[in-house]
């Protein structure tokens, strides 16, 4: 997960300049994804093996000292899409044949928070996978990723990492096929707004930011990177890990007219009342801007933060 660490010096620098907002264009359609987000009218496959699976992580989380998550089926959806094509094609790893990352496949079914997977697979040559082994092979995959050990335990960190609130469960049976994931999702902000359809790059795309009643804004930042291209499954095979792109810009909130911070810039993100603005400037040419907000309840220097939100506003 991508954390960042604040602190008086580090705030300091990083403050950039953000566009102005051309004149003479049409408003820009927004919607608004509110706190029943993680909830849609999705019957999903298998429900009682996923809910085996979901006691059992927390049970793990509690084991662990860390909050238990709630269902997420926004995800869970994205990730039975998803789950299906790895089987059907035989793919093992975290990008599908489109070329789509696990964020990017969460933010078209809608996503708009901090989300990682953990993903696992198994194939079987001459013999085929029954419906009645389903809850055991979720339950045996997510041992095998608690019982990773530091520093190759990523995947159990993921599981007990505390900063997640909900997780959806992905799976699919195709013959000798298997695939599973968990995607887990920090569900923080009390709603989100942003373009509800692509924007012209070279534009400025408002999004808004609701954080809960005593959170405050540390940092925004914007990261850009080109659509998804076609891979192959060897190509998939080869990509190990993801992430998101580097940010190529950090914006600040708007400090009193009496402060500054060291560059001599007062920040550019509107907060009131802990509604957070940002006019994201689409300067790096079509594709995804990824809007990315760190805060936390109460003072936030000297804090390490992870992302509350993985907003993604597209250009072309």
């Amino acid at each position: 997960m991508r954390r960042l660490p604040l602190c008086g010096a580090v705030l300091a620098g990083l403050a950039s300049g953000c566009a102005s907002r051309p004149s003479g264009n049409p408003p820009i359609p927004l919607v608004r994804r509110g706190s029943d987000r993680a909830r849609i009218p999705y019957a999903e496959r298998a429900p009682d093996a996923k809910v085996a699976l979901l006691a059992r992580i927390n049970a793990d989380r509690t084991a662990a000292g860390v909050p238990a998550v709630a269902y997420d089926l926004v995800a869970a959806e994205a990730a039975d899409a998803f789950c299906q094509d790895a089987a059907l094609a035989r793919v093992m790893g975290h990008w599908d044949l489109a070329g789509r990352a696990p964020y990017d496949r969460f933010a078209d079914a809608g996503g708009v928070d901090w989300s990682g997977e953990n993903f696992s697979g198994s194939s079987r040559i001459g013999a085929t996978f029954s419906e009645a082994e389903l809850t055991g092979l979720l339950l045996e995959a997510h041992g095998r990723m608690m019982a990773e050990r530091p520093p190759d335990d990523g995947h159990r960190r993921n599981v007990l990492d505390p900063d997640w609130t909900h997780v959806g469960i992905g799976v699919a049976l195709e013959g000798g096929e298997f695939r599973m994931t968990e995607e887990f999702t920090r569900h923080v902000a009390e709603w989100v707004e942003l373009p509800r359809q692509r924007v012209r790059a070279g534009r400025t795309a408002p999004v808004a930011v609701q954080l809960p009643k005593g959170w405050n804004l540390a940092t925004v930042e914007i990261a850009h990177e080109r659509f998804p291209r076609p891979l192959s499954a060897g190509e998939i095979a080869r990509r190990r890990s993801y992430a998101f792109p580097a940010a190529s810009q950090k914006i600040l909130p708007i400090l009193p007219s009496a402060f500054r911070y060291a560059d001599g810039s007062r920040g550019e993100a509107k907060v009131r009342n802990g509604l957070v603005r940002v006019d994201v400037p689409l300067d790096s040419g079509s594709g995804s801007y990824w809007v990315l907000v760190y805060a936390a309840p109460g003072p936030v220097e000297g804090r390490t933060l992870s992302p509350l939100t993985a907003v993604r506003v597209t250009a072309d």
